[in-house]
């Protein structure tokens, strides 16, 4: 069985109430799906799968991760194509994520509104490995040039986790390797406007995506300007420098008026 950590709302939420503001009604944005059916033995051998995976990639043994590539795709079939959001099961609330501080805050959120949801206790599951196993087998696929199917292991990740920033960087390269600039953009703006409180580092990481889309689509000056805001954020960061001296030596000139 995958671990979980079962607390009654009233004892998870104690921390965080009295830093937020008393709650007239379930917030509009907690979403929480009717319970669904898990195959709880596949989804820790799929876990397992991509942990040891995980290990690999850091040797960048790209032989033995070929290996594994048809099994990585295989387990990445087994991916719901829906978000996993927390689930209504019974009386329990069930929240699939390794951040305790997900269900923690779901619980102070939700505190006083038990009656109303038809649940009294939250529990906390292994976030699923689908969003892990897209960002291999689509890393493994990119490094095999075959920038196909590594967007096509990427949109399936997303589909079962649309915000998570590993995948949704990685595509964005995808994308523009597959000469689909403009999708990635879309792409990653429109994660960046569900998600502008990223923390410093994740948003410089995605601030230089963006320079790099936006040069490959000849928007030199946004780029610029997304390189520079990446610094700020993290400050000498040899990435954003090193494509900010691109951009000085190859923006074509402007006109003169």
């Amino acid at each position: 069985m995958i671990s979980s950590r079962v607390i009654a709302f009233a004892a998870a939420a104690a921390a965080f109430l009295s830093a937020l503001p008393v709650v007239a009604k379930v917030p509009a944005n907690v979403q929480i799906v009717d319970c669904r059916t898990h195959d709880a033995a596949q989804e820790k051998a799929d876990h397992d799968l991509a942990m040891t995976t995980l290990d690999i990639m850091q040797t960048h043994d790209i032989a033995r991760l070929n290996e594994r590539l048809p099994n990585l795709k295989a387990a990445l079939a087994h991916a719901p194509d829906s978000p996993s959001l927390p689930e209504r099961c019974g009386d329990t609330i069930i929240v699939y994520s390794d951040q305790m501080s997900d269900m923690l805050t779901l619980s102070a959120l939700l505190s006083g509104h038990e009656k109303d949801l038809g649940a009294t206790k939250v529990e906390q599951r292994e976030a699923l490995p689908y969003a892990l196993l897209a960002f291999e087998a689509g890393w493994i696929d990119f490094e095999n040039k075959d920038y196909d199917a590594a967007h096509e292991a990427y949109a399936k990740g997303l589909r079962n986790d649309p915000d998570d920033h590993a995948v949704i960087l990685e595509d964005t390269l995808t994308l523009a390797a597959l000469k689909r600039s403009p999708e990635a953009l879309a792409q990653l703006d429109a994660y960046l406007a569900r998600n502008d409180d990223l923390p410093d580092e994740l948003m410089a990481g995605a601030l230089r995506k963006r320079g790099y889309v936006l040069v490959e689509l000849g928007r030199w000056d946004e780029a610029e300007a997304a390189y520079k805001e990446s610094l700020k954020l993290a400050p000498g960061d040899q990435t954003a420098q090193g494509e900010l001296e691109y951009i000085a030596q190859n923006r074509p000139s402007k006109p003169a008026n």
